[in-house]
């Protein structure tokens, strides 16, 4: 941090009004020490910020969150001290004032939208995009941003085929570089079909007490949608339970959606850890067929551990009961 950025906090801090609790989120990615070094000048120069440090081993990126909708996988510096600060307003305020015809937008969305926006810390266009988004965080709690540094995470930029910043994405199908159109932005997010929600989005409603909602939107649809697989698959075992219990329900009034899981499923089974291959075996009882019995009985007489035999054999008997 530079002489510079102190001063600035330190001038911002003399304003500041409230207090606020930020987390600053620590995975194993080295990159993690930067952030919190940033953290700890924050917080020694602004006393009225309370920095909560937590460890998420299942996280790719360490990040320090703001409330509940936006996340820094960055550094705030240069151009992007400002509208980080500005962001700490505006979560302490929830004032900023938002057109009419904005708040009508906003008031039609209900469905996550996750926003990823690349920015560099000496990119003097930046800003601007950043603060045109972070009043609808505030307003809308679907809508939710995760700020990268393009150049201090560079395998994620590539990834995601960054060529210049800022750009903006939406889910995996929509990306703006350069100046967004706030409406543009905001209708697309109402209107797109449901099937393209991603993971993480599908994640955010599992978390947030949502998952009955995800099974009915896959069951209106009369569809699985693509990224759900992953959530069934999912590291955190909270997000795999909660997308368990949607495709139990599922399950309960369709079972011939359902088995549209099974092939999916039992293409990730060896990839996986016991633990995780337990839990494909129950979604597999309460799913498929009697057509998948003979794969289950290869996994129940297969070189596996006496629990995975064991849920093969229960997934098979919950199978050939449903099929009578």
């Amino acid at each position: 941090m530079t002489p510079q950025e102190e001063i600035q906090i330190s001038e911002w801090n003399a304003e500041y009004t409230d207090n606020t609790q930020l987390r600053l989120i620590l995975t194993a990615d080295k990159r993690s020490a930067e952030l919190r070094e940033f953290c700890d000048a924050l917080s020694r120069l602004a006393p009225k910020i309370r920095i909560v440090k937590e460890k998420e081993e299942w996280a790719e990126l360490p990040a320090i969150q703001v409330g509940t909708g936006l996340r820094f996988h960055a550094v705030p510096s240069g151009t992007e001290l400002a509208p980080f600060l500005e962001s700490l307003n505006i979560l302490a305020s929830k004032s900023e004032q938002i057109p009419a015809h904005i708040r009508e937008y906003l008031d039609k969305i209900e469905m996550p939208a996750m926003l990823r926006m690349y920015v560099s810390g000496q990119c003097p266009f930046c800003p601007a995009a950043l603060r045109q988004l972070l009043p609808l965080i505030s307003a809308n709690d679907f809508i939710r941003l995760s700020v990268i540094d393009a150049f201090l995470f560079p395998e994620t930029a590539q990834a995601d085929n960054i060529q210049s910043v800022p750009t903006l994405l939406l889910e995996e199908h929509f990306r703006w570089t350069g100046a967004v159109q706030t409406e543009e932005l905001l209708k697309i997010i109402i209107t797109r079909n449901p099937a393209d929600i991603g993971a993480e989005s599908m994640a955010q409603m599992i978390t947030e007490g949502n998952a009955f909602c995800l099974s009915d939107m896959m069951l209106e649809k009369q569809s699985i949608f693509p990224a759900f697989i992953e959530l069934l698959t999912h590291e955190q075992f909270s997000v795999r339970l909660g997308a368990m219990a949607a495709m139990e329900e599922i399950a309960a009034q369709n079972i011939s959606l359902a088995g549209d899981i099974v092939e999916p499923l039992l293409a990730q089974f060896q990839k996986q850890n016991n633990q995780i291959r337990g839990d494909i075996l129950h979604i597999l009882g309460e799913s498929a067929g009697i057509d998948i019995v003979p794969k289950l009985k290869q996994i129940s007489e297969g070189q596996y551990d006496d629990d995975i035999r064991e849920a093969a054999q229960e997934a098979i008997e919950k199978i050939e009961k449903r099929e009578v």
